[in-house]
């Protein structure tokens, strides 16, 4: 740093010491900062946020009392804007020489309307840089400029340019000259402006206009002969600067003070490098009025030639004229751009200059889009694998479009489906089936045989063909005919026998559809019926009932092959479509192919069931039965014949509590249960409804823990049966469906009391007891209970009606073991929710059957 007077605290009267404080603090703040940057970064991000607090605050009688004093507050904060470290990087980082240019929404540079001190924004290069607005991929920019997208931070001239020994020595040049030996000396040897330096002990030696290497020899000389015992080494010091002026389309243009080792490129950058509409090709250096040398740049961005890039002198002129010709490449190059012409350009000039055609270019499909002398635009077409063409010659304002290659692949054969490794073969004459396929071990396990599928786009129009193959025979017979041979771009489909093929030929029937015109019918034949997957296939050439067969993956075990039915459409009368029936003999047909018929489009097979063949259907016995478990039955057998085979009911059986469930019983009861929910919703709202209309309170509290109830109740799927009727054969037997369940409880001595009573209970089954009397047993029934709505649930799940009206009523209903007595809730109390009595006695007699289940269990 330079030396300044220090501050004399006597020399301040006592009211300026807090003002003087303040600016001793800074300098000292700066000095520390500086230092930081030097050493190490420890607490520098504090003193720089105070230092600038600092500088912020600093008044116009800080500065008069800092002038002073000898220092210069403005170059101190203006210096500090330049010591700054981002958030992410505590390494001491140099100030960058040029910045990002930060473009505004014109696509100029917004940076030009800043002060020409020219301050790094905070945060350098790395904030600046995340403001930077990049060309779309799809809109070409212009080749090159890129390069200068940059503004500079300081004007000072550059002193870090390597110096090379033909450098020119002139005014205001420093040689250092360190002596060693007799005499340890070092001198600092400024050039004068007439040139010489003043050299001790020597006097005046002219070196201006001396190459430095020159000087440095002839200075050695001159040591070594004048001064005895002596030796030297010399230096370049402080180099001086020089001015230049960079005109016409530059980014800042003017008038630059450079270091004397710049060369052109060097003052472009300083100087934050060229316009929009600048020429980079012919940018002229002029000295003394006269042009001395013109530089392109695209000579040192595409191949690194520096040669034109001349060292300046002071007072050069750097001249940028505009960008007068240009043509655009797009499409498949490596280097999409809009690049400026020099001289006459062909073809082959301009691919170099793009870098050469991408890797998937179609070069025989190029053009070039050009402006016509009607004021039209026209299309030239080029063939850029051609030598005649890549001499044609671009114009100003030409397009060259390269385009690229389809995707469509030709002399190729592909292998798909159910395969380890599904693959692209180069196709070649006389390509077979078995070429691509093997063996049988490229195949995934389960792979049909029977039938793999050919997709062919037949030429000259590309219309798809279907082929069958029996993938069987074309291995086992290679080069038979089954081994069919193969053309460009065939794709051959493997199948899966375990699997639905209809999604993997859906989208190539849905083709063969689209395809058909007027008169000509889609080659689609379909197939139903008892077959492992049945659906529309491709009709291929002279496909027969047994290959249709085979394309659905076989038949099923239950077909029935005497007689298959074919249905067919008779297109003869074009005034009404009939469709013809026929029957055929699958097992003729297999054994002799004159009786396999061919197919013609929109057949449609269908392949019969064996009558009467069913899988095996099982029903399950548990409980009291000999042998309980799962049992098979054939169709038409009953109950009593299962319940038989397994040897019968056991000693302890209770026959007539016998729970029988059936699944599609469950299915209704389910529904049942959803609509009976949704009746006591609306019930529930619309007596809601209603007591609040009278003023009284919409609490239903009663109802709503019913609507739960009902919600948490599953269906049994329970038939209600007299077993021991059933086993004497005094009531019709059951005809078993799949999935039966028979639960035989052991035999129970109670008879259970639910609902409206004191004590809900079970109690010993008395024979001499009515329900009146288990009733009373549990309590009598509260003040909430219907006695005129008493009803039992028998042991076999029926419910009756002890109370029913006439002469009946009167005369005792019996009660048996395993019997339950409901005492429902009045309804008449519950404002007129009819469907409670409906919904409570569901879910009493679920519970129970329910409750005997899980006993059982």
């Amino acid at each position: 740093m330079p030396e300044h007077p220090p501050i004399i605290f006597s020399a301040y009267p006592s009211y300026l010491r807090p003002i003087k404080l303040s600016i001793t603090l800074l300098v000292l703040m700066f000095c520390s900062v500086v230092l930081a940057q030097r050493t190490e970064e420890t607490d520098l991000k504090a003193g720089l946020a105070e230092a600038h607090a600092m500088c912020a605050g600093m008044t116009k009688q800080h500065r008069d009392l800092a002038a002073a004093a000898g220092y210069d507050i403005d170059k101190l904060c203006r210096s500090l804007s330049l010591i700054d470290l981002s958030a992410d990087d505590t390494d001491t980082v140099d100030e960058p020489v040029v910045l990002p240019r930060q473009s505004d929404s014109k696509g100029l540079s917004a940076t030009k309307e800043k002060s020409a001190n020219n301050a790094a924004p905070k945060g350098g290069a790395k904030q600046a840089s995340k403001k930077l607005s990049f060309t779309s991929a799809t809109q070409l920019s212009p080749f090159g400029y890129e390069l200068f997208a940059g503004e500079p931070t300081t004007f000072e001239p550059a002193s870090r340019i390597p110096i090379s020994s033909d450098y020119l020595l002139g005014p205001g040049d420093v040689l250092e000259v360190l002596f060693f030996g007799t005499d340890n000396n070092s001198y600092s040897l400024r050039v004068g402006r007439n040139g010489v330096i003043d050299f001790p002990k020597l006097g005046p030696i002219p070196v201006s206009g001396m190459s430095f290497s020159d000087a440095k020899e002839m200075l050695h000389k001159r040591i070594s002969e004048q001064i005895l015992g002596v030796e030297a080494s010399i230096s370049l010091g402080e180099l001086r600067s020089i001015q230049v002026f960079i005109l016409g389309e530059a980014y800042r243009p003017g008038s630059y003070t450079v270091s004397s080792l710049s060369t052109v490129t060097n003052a472009l950058f300083v100087s934050g490098g060229l316009s929009e509409i600048a020429s980079l090709r012919n940018i002229e250096i002029k000295r003394g009025g006269k042009l001395i040398a013109q530089l392109d740049l695209y000579d040192l961005l595409l191949h690194g030639d520096t040669k034109d890039d001349i060292r300046l002198q002071s007072g050069d002129v750097i001249h940028i004229p505009s960008v007068k010709n240009t043509v655009s490449v797009k499409g498949e190059v490596r280097r999409p751009a809009i690049y400026e012409l020099k001289g006459q350009t062909r073809l082959q000039d301009l691919l170099e200059l793009a870098g050469g055609l991408a890797p998937r270019a179609y070069a025989s499909g190029a053009m070039i889009s050009r402006v016509g002398q009607s004021g039209f635009m026209g299309v030239v077409d080029v063939d850029l694998g051609s030598a005649k063409d890549l001499m044609t010659e671009v114009k100003n304002g030409d397009v060259l479009i390269i385009p690229t290659i389809a995707k469509h692949k030709q002399h190729v054969v592909s292998l798909v489906g159910h395969v380890h490794h599904q693959a692209e073969f180069l196709w070649r004459p006389g390509l077979r089936v078995s070429d691509i396929v093997k063996d049988v071990s490229q195949l995934k396990p389960n792979a049909d045989l029977g039938f793999a599928l050919i997709r062919r786009e037949s030429p000259p129009v590309g219309q798809l063909v279907p082929l069958f193959v029996d993938l069987a025979n074309a291995l086992a017979f290679k080069n038979g005919s089954a081994d069919l041979i193969l053309s460009p771009r065939d794709q051959l489909q493997i199948f899966s026998s375990h699997q639905d093929r209809q999604p993997l030929i859906a989208k190539f029937v849905e083709a063969l559809k689209a395809q058909a015109q007027s008169g000509d019918l889609a080659r689609v034949a379909s197939i139903n019926g008892t077959v492992k997957s049945p659906g529309e296939y491709p009709l291929t050439e002279n496909m027969t009932v047994t290959q249709l067969i085979a394309a659905a993956g076989g038949l099923g075990e239950e077909a029935y092959i005497q007689q298959v039915e074919l249905s067919r459409y008779n297109w003869a009368n074009s005034e009404e479509m009939l469709s013809n029936h026929s029957t055929i003999n699958l097992v003729e047909a297999y054994q002799n192919p004159r009786a396999d018929l061919k197919l013609e489009p929109y057949d449609r097979l269908s392949v019969r069931t064996i009558p009467e063949f069913r899988e095996a259907h099982e029903m399950t016995l548990e409980g009291e039965v000999q042998f309980p478990g799962v049992y098979s039955f054939a169709r038409g057998e009953t109950l009593s014949d299962v319940i038989l085979r397994a040897g019968g009911l056991t000693d302890l059986a209770h026959s007539k509590a016998a729970v029988f469930l059936r699944e599609s019983l469950k299915l209704q009861e389910q529904k049942q249960l959803e609509e009976l929910q949704e009746r006591l919703k609306a019930e529930l709202a619309t007596a809601g409804i209603e007591r609040i209309n009278e003023g009284k309170s919409s609490d239903l509290k009663d109802a709503k823990k019913l609507l739960d109830e009902l919600s948490s109740t599953e269906a049994l799927g329970r038939l209600v049966i007299e077993l021991p009727g059933i086993m004497e054969g005094t009531q019709d037997d059951i005809q078993l469906k799949d999935g039966d369940v028979l639960i035989i409880p052991q035999y129970t001595q109670e008879v259970t009391v639910l609902g409206e009573v004191q004590q809900p209970t079970a109690h010993v089954f008395q024979p001499r007891f009515d329900f009146r009397d288990y009733i009373d047993l549990s309590g009598g029934p509260n003040s909430r209970a219907d006695g005129k709505r008493i009803y039992i649930v028998k042991a076999d799940g029926s419910v009756v009606l002890p109370k029913s009206s006439g002469w009946l009523s009167r005369r005792r209903f019996p009660i048996e073991p395993g019997d339950t007595v409901v005492v429902p809730l009045d309804l008449d109390r519950k404002d007129g929710l009819a469907v409670w009595a409906e919904a409570s006695q569901i879910i009493y007699q679920l519970a129970l059957g329910a409750a005997a289940v899980s006993n059982l269990k």
